[in-house]
Formats: structure tokens, C-alpha cells, sequence
């Protein structure tokens, strides 16, 4: 197998700057428990306000475990997989699907949660913005990678029509279609 590395790099660095982001909100979240009163770096002004997106119940799906604590493990696991992959690892057909599942659940979760914080809450959160297109850029990368490792050949019809899609191109426009809708939504919902 030819090993993709320009889309196992992408994944890397995807997963290293969504790293970087939940880290940072890890931060700010605790420094916002300790003193609701602080300023955090990314509020700006009543829209693009990272306090105001972590205070909400939104930014705690899962009860007292943020949001960001569940991203930087996804992460984590993502650029740990892709980093043995280039580095001549062979996956197990189960880890290709636990990956593949990680990766469309982290993609439907950050849809619906910036849908949240348009819709909802009212704010944005720029580091939530750099997690999304992380995520988007993850999901395209990986299910390239997971086709070239053949696990899109596997059994079944969900993997026979992902496999057309990425030999296609289509994946790639569902993905920048993705992330212009979801921008699309946020644009009207802010006017």
C-alpha cells in the first residue's frame, strides 16, 4: 500500500491545532470557574465571545466533562493514529471503524453545537471555529487515508459507498460543502 502521507499530514497538523484550541479553552474554562469576573482572550465583543459560549450548558454535553476535554481526547487519538500510520503502522479493520466512527461523530457534534452557539447562545467562540475546521479537515484526510488503506474495500454497503465517493472526489465536496453550509447558517443566523 502507498502510504498518503500529504493527507496523514493533514490529519496531524488538523489534530495538533485542535489540540492546541481545546487546550487553550481548557485553560480559559478554569480561569473563568475561578473568576467569572476575568476577560478572556477571545472575547472581543457580544458576538465573538468565548465566556459567554463556556458558560453555557452547550459547552457541557456530557455533564461535568467539557466539551473541549472530550475534543483533545479525539485529538489526540486521531494524531497518535495518523503519526503510526506514516510511521508504517498497519491498523485493524476494528480500528479503522472505531477512527471512522470518532471522526463522523466529532463532524455531527461540532455542526450541531455551532448551530448551538448561533442559534442559541448568540456567541462564537474563534477557538470553536478552529476545532470545527480542524474536524472538517480531519474527516476529509481520513476517510482519503482509509480508502487508500483499502479498509473502504472491506464488506458491506456503507464502505462500498464511501469508497465510490472518495475514488469520485465527492467526499471532498461534501466536506467544503460541510463547512460552507455550516458558515452559510452562521453568517444568516448572526443578521
Amino acid at each position: 500500500m502507498k502510504r498518503p502521507t500529504g493527507w496523514l499530514w493533514l490529519i496531524v497538523v488538523s489534530a495538533a491545532v485542535g489540540m492546541a484550541a481545546t487546550v487553550i479553552q481548557l485553560i480559559e474554562r478554569v480561569q473563568l470557574a475561578t473568576n467569572p469576573e476575568t476577560s478572556l482572550l477571545c472575547d472581543i465583543n457580544a458576538t465573538l465571545s468565548c465566556g459567554t459560549v463556556l458558560e453555557a450548558w452547550q459547552s457541557s454535553v456530557f455533564g461535568p466533562i467539557p466539551n473541549a476535554a472530550i475534543g483533545l481526547t479525539v485529538f489526540t487519538v486521531m494524531l497518535t493514529a495518523a503519526l503510526g500510520v506514516l510511521l508504517g503502522s498497519t491498523l485493524a479493520v476494528r480500528a479503522w471503524g472505531v477512527l471512522a466512527f470518532f471522526a463522523a461523530f466529532m463532524a455531527a457534534f461540532t455542526v450541531w453545537f455551532l448551530y448551538q452557539t448561533t442559534f442559541s447562545i448568540r456567541a462564537v467562540c474563534l477557538y470553536c471555529l478552529a476545532i470545527g475546521t480542524a474536524v472538517v479537515l480531519i474527516n476529509a484526510a481520513w476517510w482519503r487515508v482509509a480508502a487508500a488503506s483499502g479498509w473502504l474495500a472491506g464488506p458491506g454497503r456503507f464502505r462500498a459507498t464511501a469508497g465510490r465517493w472518495v475514488a469520485g472526489g465527492s467526499d471532498l465536496l461534501l466536506w467544503a460543502g460541510l463547512w460552507f453550509a455550516v458558515a452559510a447558517m452562521m453568517v444568516i443566523g448572526f443578521n
